[in-house]
């Protein structure tokens, strides 16, 4: 049925909820895990880039190590599960890369921010875009940051 599952991660709490369940499921498979991090560029949603910020390169190679740092954690996940697994850190806009990753997987394990309100008009939704257009079963791992 699913024997390879795309597990993106960005690091986040909700991204990890995400990766417990996908890796849950891919233990009761017996199916391979592929963990991926997309770095998307600044510049367009942000409108910064090398001119207008001088420390943008050093911003770019903190992501890269943060991007580095939450494979390896979801690859020590998987390891301990005795999930076989193998990791991916690519660059563009997230929702295209996940979809384009999609095609060689059997299902998609994303997780959902929640983000409303302006933080959604900002941010956007991933999640969403990816679900508009699919053409694979994705699994929608909702996440809700604990209120206080």
């Amino acid at each position: 049925m699913y024997r390879t599952l795309l597990l993106p991660t960005d690091g986040s709490q909700a991204a990890e909820k995400g990766l417990q369940e996908g890796l849950r499921l891919a233990k009761l498979l017996g199916a391979q895990a592929t963990f991926l991090h997309v770095l998307e560029p600044l510049g367009p949603r942000l409108l910064l880039g090398p001119e207008t910020l001088p420390y943008y390169g050093q911003l770019l190679e903190e992501q890269r190590k943060a991007a580095k740092e939450a494979l390896a954690r979801a690859q020590a996940e998987a390891e301990a599960l005795g999930v076989a697994c193998r990791s991916l850190l690519r660059e563009g806009r997230a929702a295209e890369v996940i979809r384009g990753l999609l095609e060689e997987h059997d299902l998609l394990v994303l997780a959902s921010h929640g983000r409303t309100g302006l933080d959604l008009l900002l941010l956007g939704s991933v999640t969403h875009e990816v679900l508009r257009r699919a053409r694979k079963p994705v699994l929608v791992v909702p996440y809700r940051a604990k209120e206080r």
